[in-house]
């Protein structure tokens, strides 16, 4: 168990590195920001197209197993900070990034804690145990409304930053599925938090 709970913390401790994406646009511009995100963009699927062919390899700690022969959860990061940058007003896009940064951090590790049987997949639950769901939403909500009442952005309502955070929550812990395809949350989770913020803030 310590095992794997240490495995988790240093995996999650490298996906920290998305905070880059929200804190960059908070200094920068949107332009300034796309202009370098871009680039990586491309460059993280080239590498992970040349992992997948068997080109390249990373280091075992930094995938779970699961990922081994499919797209890697940070590469949908990445693409999905993209997305949300350019779609969303900008105080959405780095709450919603944050939520699905540090929202996802602390399920992963609630989930390493509680062990195998808050896997999803492996054990074919319908939704997370909830009481990591309730981490999920705890953590989303409170880092969200912090990064939306940021010094210098355009402030959301607090029933915006819930709805996001719910919206987070359930991105996490119930598996997106179209057709048998399952979304990877990595990519989910700040889209519809975004989506939910921007209807929501419109009201």
């Amino acid at each position: 168990m310590s095992i794997i709970i240490s495995k988790e913390l240093l995996r999650k401790s490298i996906h920290l590195a998305g905070m880059l994406f929200p804190v960059a646009y908070y200094f920068l511009g949107r332009f300034t920001v796309l202009f370098w995100l871009s680039p990586i963009v491309i460059v993280t699927l080239q590498f992970e197209w040349m992992r997948l062919r068997g080109y390249i390899s990373y280091p075992a700690v930094l995938l779970r197993p699961s990922e081994e022969h499919r797209v890697a959860g940070y590469v949908y990061s990445t693409i999905a900070a993209f997305i949300v940058i350019v779609l969303f007003p900008k105080t959405i896009a780095i709450a919603a990034i944050t939520m699905a940064v540090l929202g996802d951090l602390s399920s992963g590790i609630a989930g390493a804690v509680w062990g195998k049987k808050a896997n999803v997949r492996q054990m074919r639950l319908p939704i997370k145990p909830v009481p990591i769901m309730l981490v999920m939403l705890l953590v989303s909500f409170s880092t969200g409304y912090l990064a939306a009442h940021a010094p210098g952005l355009a402030p959301l309502p607090v029933y915006s930053v819930a709805l996001g955070a719910l919206g987070a929550t359930l991105a996490d812990g119930v598996p997106w599925q179209i057709r048998g395809h399952v979304f990877d949350d990595n990519l989910t989770i700040p889209l519809v938090s975004a989506i939910l913020m921007l209807v929501s803030a419109g009201i």
